[in-house]
């Protein structure tokens, strides 16, 4: 890692004045005593880093190159410049740029670094970004620096708020990429990269097939960026805590109990729930770390009793398919998929879907989403002159997500493959990703909504039977419902959120879920020490469907007064505009004690 004690310990005694390189008829000149200190502070870089090679994005007159270069007279130089007036450029600085640099190993490439693909040559020890761009320019400009250089020298953290925004999403967007980084306030704000070494580096689109991306999907991935991670951690895959798996876990009870393919397994947590519905499971992904974690998982959930699941560690397209399923899942999946491979998967598994079998898609996102949605809110943001980030995506989507889905396109391509086909919306949220089933979509309504799921089958689907069968009505009171608190904090800062885990146990006959039309939720009343009400309405958290007779321990979300004491929590359902199960004739509750500081 660099010093960053020696730089600007170098920076304060050094006598480097890079007004001896200075062009007399530069319109900046009445800036230069300001500039003193800033070149220094770029002098000291260089010397203390020591580049060998050195690529400059933005060149202008050649200052920063002449800084480098006095720092570091043996080191190659190419600086990069599309001589212009754009951006704090200059027309033919170039040319002093190079009559300042001439001696040096130094070579000059006039080019719009934008419009290329890659930067060129490489790798280098240290890339130096003139940060003089709108926030779209700086991050196009650093996403290609990333994989060439050693070391990234970005200039103008500070120059705008726009900049300083947009490329602080960028550091939190690569921080698993970044082994450190350093800001230097400086004249404009100095912000020097360090990017690790050896890791997986690119853009959405680049990959010609998902085989080119094998190598992404690590333990890591799958255990600090694949959505549902933390729930996998918590409950070693036991639990579908993540909603977007639940989701499609619920459609996937709707197929006769027989034989399921897991696509894309994953950590496995799809594939075990299945196994414990009944079914003999093949479990499919081409990453070794999934595979792994979802042996773990099924390991793990045979403690309660023996699951046939097998698994195979192979392309979705190449495994061997056998006989006939009953049920197949593609979980967040075919956007990492090109059309040609997807073309061949679903022709695959038409061929060895039962006659009553579901194969149920979900993805993340609709491609509509971003494309227009996110426009959108880019358009209202700067109306207000709000921040709203320019890349929504994470690192790990922008790399593997190859092939994002319209609902035309995804709708034409299974069509292709299965005679019947029911495809509909559902917010990120997946409060209710059901509820859509049954009606026709406006255009706004599907721009702006972010999942897409679909439901193939050779046999018809009824989409009105469907969502009855998904649906929460209203249930009569009583029911043998069970709830046991198997975690609770004792202790609390006032008016801090906090979490229990409770245990809910159906022994009813009726399956729960929070589901409209009437969902039941976990919630709470809160009183005071002297049994005053302070809470009624407490916050509500949502259940995974509890089917019956099983049992299901839940994360609930609670909120302490703001009044510090003692207070009694009175945990239980609530089904939403029907009624408390604390109440008769139900009289479900839990007790805990907290106190509140």
């Amino acid at each position: 890692m660099h010093d960053i004690t020696n730089i600007l310990e170098l920076a304060a005694v050094s006598d480097y004045d890079f007004r001896r390189s200075t062009n007399p008829d530069d319109p900046l000149k009445h800036l230069f005593s300001d500039w003193v200190a800033y070149y220094r502070l770029k002098w000291a870089i260089a010397r203390v880093l020591q580049p060998q090679r050195i690529l400059e994005i933005g060149v202008r007159f050649g200052y920063s190159a002449a800084a480098f270069l006095d720092a570091c007279p043996n080191a190659t130089y190419l600086g990069i410049d599309v001589d212009s007036e754009d951006f704090g450029g200059h027309k033919g600085a170039i040319q002093w740029a190079r009559r300042v640099t001439e001696g040096s190993n130094a070579e000059y490439l006039i080019a719009d670094s934008q419009k290329l693909d890659e930067l060129p040559g490489g790798p280098y020890d240290l890339i130096h970004i003139d940060g003089q761009q709108d926030g779209a320019g700086s991050i196009r400009d650093l996403l290609k620096a990333l994989p060439k250089g050693r070391h990234i020298l970005f200039d103008g953290y500070f120059w705008t708020r726009t900049n300083f925004q947009h490329v602080s999403e960028f550091l939190y967007c690569h921080r698993d990429v970044i082994e450190s980084y350093v800001i230097l306030p400086g004249y404009a704000g100095e912000l020097l990269i360090t990017p690790r070494q050896r890791q997986v580096l690119g853009t959405s689109g680049r990959a010609s097939t998902s085989l080119d991306l094998r190598s992404a999907y690590t333990a890591g991935y799958y255990l600090a960026d694949c959505g549902g991670f933390e729930e996998y951690k918590r409950d070693k895959g036991l639990s579908l805590g993540d909603w977007r798996l639940r989701a499609v876990a619920d459609l996937a009870e709707l197929a006769p109990i027989g034989r399921a393919l897991d696509l894309g397994c994953g950590r496995g947590e799809l594939s075990v729930h299945l196994a414990r519905l009944g079914h003999e499971v093949s479990a499919v992904d081409y990453s070794d770390s999934a595979i792994q974690l979802a042996h773990a998982a099924a390991q793990n959930a045979e403690t309660a009793g023996a699951l046939r699941i097998s698994f195979q560690c192979g392309d979705v397209n190449a495994v061997d398919l056998s006989g006939y399923y009953d049920v197949v899942v593609a979980s967040d999946l075919i956007e990492h998929l090109v059309p040609a491979e997807l073309d061949r998967l679903y022709s695959r598994i038409a061929a060895h879907l039962s006659p009553q079998g579901l194969f149920i898609i979900h993805t993340f996102p609709n491609a509509w989403y971003y494309k227009y949605g996110h426009a959108l809110r880019l358009r209202q943001a700067r109306k207000l002159d709000a921040y709203v980030p320019l890349e929504p995506r994470t690192r790990y989507e922008q790399l593997m997500h190859i092939n994002e889905q319209s609902p035309k396109v995804l709708r034409h391509q299974v069509q292709a493959s299965f005679p019947h086909v029911l495809l509909w919306f559902a917010s990120r949220e997946l409060a209710s990703p059901f509820e859509n089933l049954k009606r026709r979509f406006t255009k706004s309504e599907m721009r702006s909504a972010e999942d897409l799921f679909v439901i193939a089958s050779h046999s018809p689907i009824d989409p009105v039977a469907l969502s009855s069968k998904l649906a929460m009505p209203p249930i009569a009171l009583p029911v043998e419902l069970f709830l046991d608190v198997v975690e609770m904090p004792s202790t609390t800062s006032k008016g801090c959120p906090f979490s229990a885990r409770v245990r809910l146990t159906n022994k009813s006959t009726v399956n729960l879920r929070s589901q409209l039309p009437n969902p039941i939720h976990l919630s709470y009343h809160c009183y005071s020490e002297t049994q005053q009400l302070v809470a009624f309405e407490g916050m509500r958290t949502r259940i995974p469907t509890v089917k019956v007779g099983a049992s299901e321990e839940i994360e609930m979300q609670l909120a302490a007064p703001s009044v510090p004491g003692r207070y009694l929590f009175r945990i239980t359902l609530v089904q939403e505009w029907v009624a408390w199960f604390d109440e008769p004739p139900q009289n479900l509750l839990v007790e805990s004690w907290l106190e509140v500081a």
